[in-house]
């Protein structure tokens, strides 16, 4: 097996954490990053996204079907907007780095940003290109050289196997004050603390490396950002298992837009997923329920 290097802090000793896929994840001795071991080749990693199968739901290891996931997604986009909005009310040039089909940049220069998205997937770069009428590159090389005020990642640092090197890469393209907003699953939460089998995030080759708020702002750190607030979000709790049964067929239809989102039962699904976190935080008050971090960085004046 290959010598193994913390994508992180470059440690050399590890620990085994788990198995999946064919993969072995392995945690970091001295940082705690959990990550793929042996790392899979650039060639490797680059083919799996280059499969239009990954966006079509027809790859256990991709998205269900990211074209009809538009719907569903906005309210998270939304969000997120306000919530990087507030650092530029005069607004800039965004740039959404593994940006899909385009659906986040679409509804930022609805906002009144200047848009720019990067897509390592080449059939989906050339779909976004066509969504919103400009040229969406695969490499950051192909990128005009004016800064951005803002950069994103939305689910995509996981995917990166020397994330530190893209984040300084990304750092270079920005302006003084910029700001960074990337979103990647929480793995101090406790299905993968203790329920790694329930964990929907283990997903190697596609993950590659699994966070918690520690490991993740030591990243953002060694890129060379600062102000680093890190927010954990979207509750995970545990249902008991006919619970759990009787609202994955309404979440799923809702996502996918084949369920219609009445009142009632959209606020019946809450009211189960609000008591279900109530239930677990006393049973387990030490748990960690929340599936997702988001992080602000800024880059130094």
């Amino acid at each position: 097996m290959a010598l193994y290097g913390c994508p992180i802090c470059g440690g050399t000793d590890s620990t085994p954490y788990y198995s999946v896929n064919g993969y072995a994840l392995v945690q970091c001795r001295s940082c705690g990053t959990v990550a793929v071991h042996p790392m899979p080749g650039a060639e490797e990693i680059a083919a799996h996204y280059q499969r239009a199968a990954y966006f079509a739901g027809e790859d256990d290891q991709g998205y269900a079907d990211y074209t009809a996931m538009k719907k569903a997604l906005r309210p998270h986009f939304q969000r997120r907007l306000r919530r990087i909005g507030t650092h530029f009310p005069q607004r800039g040039r965004l740039l959404d780095f593994g940006c899909a089909a385009g659906y986040f940049l679409e509804m930022a220069r609805d906002e009144g940003w200047s848009i720019a998205g990067i897509e390592l997937s080449a059939p989906m770069a050339s779909t976004a290109s066509h969504s919103l009428g400009i040229p969406v590159p695969t490499t950051l090389d192909d990128l005009s050289p004016e800064p951005f005020q803002a950069i994103t990642l939305w689910e995509v640092i996981e995917h990166l196997p020397r994330p530190v090197d893209v984040l300084s890469q990304l750092a270079e393209r920005m302006a003084p004050g910029g700001a960074l907003m990337l979103s990647t699953p929480n793995t101090a939460h406790w299905q993968a603390v203790r329920a790694k089998e329930k964990w929907v995030a283990f997903r190697p080759p596609s993950h590659l490396l699994y966070f918690t708020p520690a490991t993740l702002h030591r990243a953002l750190h060694d890129a060379g950002f600062e102000q680093i607030s890190i927010r954990r979000v979207m509750p995970l709790s545990e249902l008991p298992p006919l619970l759990e049964k009787s609202t994955a067929s309404l979440q799923s239809g809702l996502a996918d837009g084949s369920a219609r989102p009445w009142p009632v039962a959209l606020a019946l699904w809450r009211a189960i997923r609000l008591a279900a976190w109530g239930w677990q935080r006393l049973r387990r008050p030490q748990d960690d329920l929340f599936a997702t971090l988001e992080a602000v960085a800024h880059k130094p004046q």
